[in-house]
């Protein structure tokens, strides 16, 4: 089936751009894809991927409590118009629940419908608000796959709320996984955050980058492909 990916998670500052534009980019390496930024406010994975080559890119408010129905057709309007892409990521914008999981079940029909499933990767934050939510998400409950990932950069998950949650117990038994987005070096980060494209062109010699950064950014996509890409790309456990 063709794969509709969600980054979600709902609290602002947890990583979901930049693990959003991180899948977008191994994505690539497979073909053409279709990215849906969602997030209109500040729309930073729209702007890095804007004019870049076998992309797609979409722009949608997902956050519209008082209009969640109307903008779920709007998705599927343009998804649909777009041709059905074999590849869609979609990044989602804080307090995006109250759109994507007030309308799950809609969603998840006219996702099959078109031949379509489902996996959402949930971007654990450091409070008890991020855990709670991820338990009662119902796009969560819907999905074909599931995978709650905790940003290193936000601290030692060993010490995180989520490890001790009743949200994480009752997410493994329902055959959820978990996994971690590895933390880039703060003035790395800064670097990428500072320049738009792929993550991958700035491994390139002609990036301007130093080489330790390069080397830097290199190893971190590389953890990435092998824990949240590896779940969210391929199909059963595996990484």
């Amino acid at each position: 089936m063709k794969k509709l990916l969600l980054v979600h998670g709902d609290k602002g500052g947890v990583g979901k751009s930049t693990l959003a534009s991180a899948l977008i980019d191994l994505a690539l390496a497979g073909g053409p894809i279709c990215v849906v930024e969602g997030d209109i406010k500040v729309a930073d994975v729209a702007r890095r991927f804007s004019g870049i080559p076998d992309v797609l890119g979409l722009v949608i408010d997902l956050a519209r409590p008082d209009g969640s129905e109307d903008a779920i057709i709007g998705l599927f309007e343009k998804i649909e118009a777009a041709g059905a892409p074999e590849m869609i990521v979609v990044n989602l914008p804080a307090g995006a629940s109250s759109t994507i999981d007030a309308q799950a079940q809609i969603l998840h029909a006219a996702s099959r419908e078109i031949g379509y499933e489902i996996r959402v990767a949930w971007m654990i934050g450091a409070g008890a608000d991020s855990a709670r939510l991820a338990g009662e998400s119902a796009i969560c409950r819907v999905a074909d796959k599931k995978i709650a990932v905790f940003n290193a950069a936000l601290g030692e998950i060993a010490k995180s709320v989520w490890m001790n949650h009743p949200a994480r117990d009752a997410w493994l038994s329902s055959g959820g996984l978990e996994t971690i987005m590895p933390a880039l070096a703060s003035r790395v980060m800064t670097e990428v955050r500072d320049r738009p494209g792929r993550y991958t062109d700035l491994i390139a010699p002609t990036s301007g980058l130093s080489v330790i950064s390069r080397q830097i950014i290199k190893n971190w996509m590389s953890a990435i492909a092998a824990g949240p890409g590896g779940l969210m790309f391929h199909d059963g456990d595996e990484k």
